[in-house]
C-alpha cells in the first residue's frame, strides 16, 4: 500500500511539473528537498534536466543522489551535465570529487585531465589528477602530475608523500626515499608516509629502518597494507618464511586490488615448498597486473573533452 501511495505521489508531482518553467521547477525542487521530500525533489530536477537541458538541475540531482548513497546514479547525472557543459569547471570538479570518493579512478582522472588543461596553475587539480592516475595504476603520468603540483605549491607533505608512492610503484626507490623523508619531516605522524618510506627502505636493503617505520605505521593504522607488505618483505629476507607469509596475507587482504603482496607471497610459498600456493599467488599477481593495465589503457584511450575555458551552468 505504501509503495502504491508513493507511486501516486510521484506521478502527481510529475504531472504537476508539466507546465512549469525551468526556474519554477528548480525552486520547487529546492523547497521539496528542504522539506525532506527527496523523491519529489529528484523527480522535479529530472524533469528540469530532460525538458530544458538544465546543467544546474543535473548538479543538484547528483548531490541528492550522492547523499542517498546512489554513487552510480549521481555519476550518470554528472556525465550528462558534462555533455551539456563540457568546459564547466563546476561540473568537472563535481565528477572528480564524486568519483574519487567512490574509488572510481578512471572517471576521476578523465575529469581531472580536463581540469588541469583548463586550469594548469591550480595545484590541487594537479595533485588530485596524480592521485587518480595512481589509483588507476598509471604511475608514470601520476608522477608527472604530482611533480607539477609540487612546483606550483612546494613542500606540501601530502603531495610529497604521493610522489614517493608513485616512485615506489615505478621501482625508483632511491628517488622515492628522500622525497618521503622530507614529507615525514613536515608531517611526522602520517602512517601512510611511514609505510611508503619503509617500502623504499626495504627495497634498498635497509631492513632495520624498514621494519622500524613499518612498525610505527602499524601502531597508528593496524590495517595498513603497505606496512604489512614491508614486514613480509623483511621476514622473507630473513628467511622467516611462516612469519613472512602471515604478514603478506594481511597485506593482500587489506589491499585486494594491489598485485604487490601476491608476488611476494609466490616467493614465500615457493620457499616453503608449497607449489600450489606459489602458483595460485603468481596467477593472482598476473591477473591483478592485467586488470591494472586495462584500467590504464581505458583511461588513456577514453574520449573526454579536452582544452577549453570554463563554461557556466544553465
Amino acid at each position: 500500500m505504501i509503495a502504491v501511495l508513493l507511486a501516486i505521489a510521484l506521478a502527481t508531482t510529475t504531472a504537476q511539473a508539466g507546465g512549469r518553467d525551468r526556474a519554477t521547477l528548480l525552486a520547487d525542487a529546492a523547497t521539496a528537498a528542504a522539506a525532506g521530500r527527496r523523491a519529489d525533489a529528484k523527480q522535479l530536477l529530472k524533469t528540469a534536466a530532460d525538458r530544458f537541458g538544465s546543467v544546474t538541475a543535473l548538479l543538484q540531482l547528483a548531490r541528492l543522489q550522492s547523499g542517498d548513497g546512489d554513487a552510480a546514479g549521481a555519476l550518470d547525472s554528472l556525465q550528462k551535465a558534462r555533455l551539456l557543459a563540457p568546459n564547466s569547471e563546476e561540473v568537472l570538479s563535481a565528477i572528480a570529487q564524486l568519483a574519487l570518493g567512490a574509488r572510481l579512478p578512471v572517471p576521476a582522472a578523465g575529469a581531472l585531465d580536463a581540469l588541469t588543461r583548463m586550469c594548469p596553475d591550480v595545484a590541487q587539480y594537479q595533485y588530485l589528477f596524480g592521485v587518480a592516475l595512481m589509483g588507476a595504476g598509471d604511475a608514470v603520468r601520476a608522477t608527472e602530475a604530482l611533480q607539477a603540483a609540487d612546483r606550483l605549491e612546494p613542500d606540501r607533505p601530502l603531495t610529497l608523500a604521493a610522489i614517493g608512492l608513485a616512485l615506489n610503484n615505478r621501482k625508483q626507490f632511491a628517488d622515492a626515499r628522500p622525497v618521503l623523508t622530507r614529507s615525514l619531516e613536515l608531517d611526522p605522524e602520517k602512517p601512510e608516509t611511514m609505510s611508503a618510506l619503509a617500502e623504499a627502505e626495504a627495497s634498498l636493503g635497509d631492513l632495520k629502518g624498514a621494519e622500524q617505520h613499518a612498525r610505527r605505521a602499524l601502531e597508528s593504522a593496524p590495517s595498513d597494507a603497505t606496512a604489512h607488505l614491508v614486514i613480509g618483505m623483511v621476514r622473507l629476507q630473513e628467511s622467516r618464511y611462516e612469519e613472512a607469509r602471515d604478514a603478506l596475507v594481511k597485506a593482500a587482504a587489506a589491499d585486494p586490488q594491489s598485485p604487490k603482496a601476491d608476488y611476494q607471497l609466490s616467493l614465500v610459498y615457493a620457499r616453503l615448498g608449497d607449489t600450489a600456493g606459489a602458483e595460485r599467488s603468481l596467477a593472482s599477481y598476473r591477473r591483478k597486473l592485467a586488470e591494472q593495465n586495462e584500467r590504464v589503457k581505458a583511461m588513456r584511450t577514453g574520449a573526454s573533452p579536452r582544452d577549453g575555458k570554463p563554461g557556466g551552468a544553465r
